[in-house]
């Protein structure tokens, strides 16, 4: 499940979105200023906005600094659009479109979204660890890593895999990978360094989203995995180097390696 912040006054379309999203939880913004309120403070997925939500401001305006504010996190544009509101959009930053005539749709709002999550932090790192660790150790990490935002907690990761925490840790072990703990706590500092990416975020709403009880409690989560102070890491390289490092920490139990060479 993931959590969609959107701006959709109409409640026709508040019905469509929610027809075509039963497993997500949906926010509902009042205004353009609320929506990035909601996208500061809550670990939103995905970000869905009427263009003409507010009827004497410039939709597409909105759209560009929205995506200038946070940059990582997908904006679909959703209502009626001409020719040349497309054309800006595209230069705005808008990552897709949903017109009013396919808004009632569920098969087609459904498959977008659904493509829009594929290009977050779980593909990311399921794209970096094809091929080094088993497709069942693969598949623990990808579900740990959606479900970061929503804190997951190792005893919770056990059970929705319906094993013993200690079973869980040895499955760890066997396939490579970090221990559960070490994991989750993996998960949630490359989460964090990805959401100090984007200028809208601080330090203390990227802590309190993740669970942790302040900044420090932050910072003292990155010092134990990547090392060093997480504002010099609000950086591309500094990301990707923590990546980099979990990724080293995943080296997998060498049959995968072995089988592809043997290819």
């Amino acid at each position: 499940m993931a959590l969609i912040a959107a701006l959709l006054p109409d409640p026709t379309d508040r019905e469509s979105l929610l027809t075509a999203a039963p497993s997500h939880e949906v926010l509902w913004a009042t205004s353009w200023r609320e929506l990035g309120r909601l996208v500061r403070r809550q670990p939103v997925s995905i970000a869905i906005a009427d263009l003409h939500s507010e009827p004497r401001k410039d939709g597409v305006l909105r759209v560009f600094r929205f995506a200038q504010r946070f940059p990582l996190t997908p904006i679909l544009v959703w209502g009626d659009m001409d020719g040349r509101e497309l054309y800006r959009l595209g230069k705005a930053g808008a990552t897709e479109v949903i017109l009013s005539r396919d808004a009632d749709d569920r098969q087609l709002v459904g498959e977008l979204l659904d493509s829009t999550f594929d290009r977050g932090l779980a593909a990311l790192i399921d794209g970096r660890l094809r091929g080094r660790v088993a497709d069942e150790a693969r598949s623990l990490v990808r579900y740990a890593t959606e479900r970061i935002p929503s804190q997951i907690q190792v005893p919770g990761l056990a059970a929705a895999h319906d094993v013993s925490v200690s079973t869980l840790e040895r499955r760890c072990e066997r396939w490579g990978l970090p221990t559960p703990g070490r994991l989750l706590l993996w998960l949630r500092v490359l989460y964090g360094l990805r959401w100090l990416l984007e200028p809208g975020r601080s330090v203390e709403s990227v802590a309190d989203q993740l669970g942790y009880s302040s900044g420090a409690a932050f910072r003292r989560a990155i010092k134990t995995t990547v090392g060093g102070r997480p504002s010099p890491l609000r950086n591309r390289r500094g990301f990707d180097r923590a990546l980099e490092q979990f990724i080293a920490e995943c080296p997998g139990d060498g049959t995968v390696q072995r089988l592809a060479a043997m290819v």
